[in-house]
């Protein structure tokens, strides 16, 4: 799986349909295989998508008669990239390119996810709003919102706003605690250091590509990021 509203199934079986398919977990195209009769059915990949091709191919598909099936005994080898500027690229190209696949899916519309885990889908829709004036696509992820109030902190710090400031930085700590409480093991603290640098560098990117993207395609787009949740493996989430 390789963004945000992808995460793992848990149980073997068909991916649940009648849900928004934007937000519903999809196979990357690295570890799927189609019914040859799918693509005389909805039509081949999408040339125009530069990224998101799978996404793009699997929301066809769950408007369709068809149905996705997870297998999680297939085992798929995969490259990753192998130094930090190359896997931070990649993932501001995930977020430049993506908005391409909701303003197809959904046009002129107000769309805003909120984080709501349950087993194979980390978000759900909270507001749709038809007939907007342009696209607006909103994810809201705990990094968004640390580095909302992040800003808020250095904006009042800069204005000398002693309350605002207090309140916004103290949001920020709490946020930034709970965001990066994956991350930190004790025993392991320079683990613990290249997990929290590569993770917000990855999400920081995905974000400015997907705000880069958007503008390019005239709409609002804001990404959703790489958050995962421990506990339980019921119960986890990750990308």
């Amino acid at each position: 799986m390789i963004i945000q509203i992808l995460s793992n199934l848990f149980d073997e079986g068909y991916l649940e349909k009648n849900v928004d398919p934007l937000a519903s977990p999809f196979f990357s195209g690295s570890n799927v295989a189609f019914r040859r009769k799918i693509f005389k059915d909805i039509g081949p990949y999408d040339v125009n998508c530069a990224t998101g091709e799978d996404q793009d191919m699997c929301i066809r598909i769950a408007n369709s008669k068809w149905e996705l099936y997870f297998q999680p005994k297939a085992i798929v080898g995969h490259k990753c990239r192998k130094t930090i500027k190359t896997f931070i690229k990649q993932w501001y190209k995930y977020g430049l390119h993506h908005p391409y696949i909701f303003k197809k899916h959904n046009p002129k519309s107000l769309v805003v996810y909120r984080r709501k885990i349950k087993k194979g889908i980390l978000y759900q829709r909270a507001i749709y709003k038809n007939g907007f004036a342009l696209p607006v696509v909103v994810f809201v992820s705990p990094f968004l919102v640390m580095n909302v109030f992040l800003f808020l902190t250095i904006l009042g710090g800069l204005l000398n706003l002693k309350i605002p400031y207090l309140i916004s930085g103290l949001t920020t700590l709490g946020v930034g605690i709970y965001y990066f409480k994956p991350d930190i093991k004790i025993k392991h603290l320079w683990q613990t250091a290249k997990s929290i640098f590569l993770r917000y560098a990855a999400n920081l990117a995905l974000l400015i590509g997907g705000l880069w993207g958007g503008v390019k395609l005239k709409m609002i787009y804001i990404s959703p990021t790489l958050d995962y949740k421990t506990g339980d493996s019921k119960d986890e989430s990750q990308t």
